[in-house]
């Protein structure tokens, strides 16, 4: 049975891909860039820090008061629409903050350059080496298997410039796969892909794109579409298709009528809002058809 207290839940902060998009025609889908929250019981990891990293930070500190923010920060890559909030998260400048970050290694860069890189003169006015938080960073290596907690994270290369890391999350049987940013490659999905999301409750993947003449003029971008997401999807025989990190040039009206013909391709697909709250417990629970019973040994 499923224990009390157990919790896997997935918060949307950030939904937007390469740059913040505010204003009247974004606000019911969100402008802020790439930012999520993983809360595994009492653990909590971020994917990402995009604009919506600085909400979230504000949030974190006002829930933990005194007892300090502890929190795992995972990057897919360092692109500056996934790092952009990194400097206005609030935990950042708290000494009682305990951070850990786990950053793609694909060249010999040290672990740090994330935040030695977003910290320095003259692209910001506080130094790196004053931040009062303890952080902790950790490389990730494409193809690795690692934990956070109790939370299995399991990882794949993905296709886009300068590389990029998909990430699978494990817990207490509930499986969460988050893949951006990627291109595809022809129509076949990849089977990497394929192979870390297999079975997952939730595929939260790259759709910045529709399949005709907008991919084509995009072509070599780094980005995927949705068309191919419901593809991968299918393949991988996921529970719940989400459309995410969404064009800037893509407004409140075409997102709805992205959603309008996602869900006639694939019934019951999500488009990602900042807001949104995916209870991958309850996904899994469904998925066994045993409500109430899902097998811990499945998440070791």
């Amino acid at each position: 049975m499923t224990r009390a207290g157990e919790r896997f839940e997935v918060r949307y902060w950030g939904v937007r891909g390469s740059i913040p998009t505010p204003g009247p025609e974004t606000v019911r889908y969100g402008g802020n860039t790439t930012c999520l929250e993983v809360r595994c019981d009492d653990e909590i990891i971020l994917i990402d820090t995009g604009t919506g990293a600085r909400a979230l930070g504000k949030a974190l500190v006002a829930e933990a008061g005194d007892a300090g923010v502890r929190v795992s920060v995972i990057f897919s890559h360092l692109h500056f629409d996934h790092v952009q909030g990194l400097p206005f998260f609030d935990p950042l400048y708290l000494a009682s903050s305990d951070l850990a970050f786990y950053t793609p290694q694909f060249d010999p860069g040290p672990a740090s350059r994330v935040l030695d890189f977003m910290l320095t003169h003259p692209w910001f006015p506080v130094d790196a080496s004053r931040v009062p938080a303890t952080v902790t960073f950790h490389a990730v290596e494409p193809g690795a298997t690692f934990h956070v907690g109790p939370v299995r994270v399991r990882t794949c290369q993905l296709n886009h410039p300068g590389g990029a890391i998909a990430y699978r999350f494990e817990h207490a049987g509930g499986a969460f796969v988050h893949a951006s940013d990627i291109e595809h490659a022809g129509t076949e999905p990849d089977p990497r892909l394929v192979a870390l999301a297999t079975g997952a409750d939730f595929l939260s993947y790259d759709s910045m794109y529709v399949e005709g003449p907008e991919y084509e003029r995009h072509r070599g971008y780094g980005h995927s579409t949705w068309q191919a997401g419901v593809r991968l999807a299918a393949a991988a025989e996921v529970g719940t298709f989400v459309a995410f990190h969404h064009d800037p040039a893509h407004d409140d009206a075409f997102m709805d009528e992205l959603g309008r013909a996602l869900a006639l391709a694939r019934p019951g697909s999500l488009v990602a809002q900042e807001g949104m709250t995916l209870d991958v417990l309850a996904a899994a629970r469904r998925r066994l058809g045993e409500a109430g019973s899902v097998p811990r040994e499945a998440a070791q």
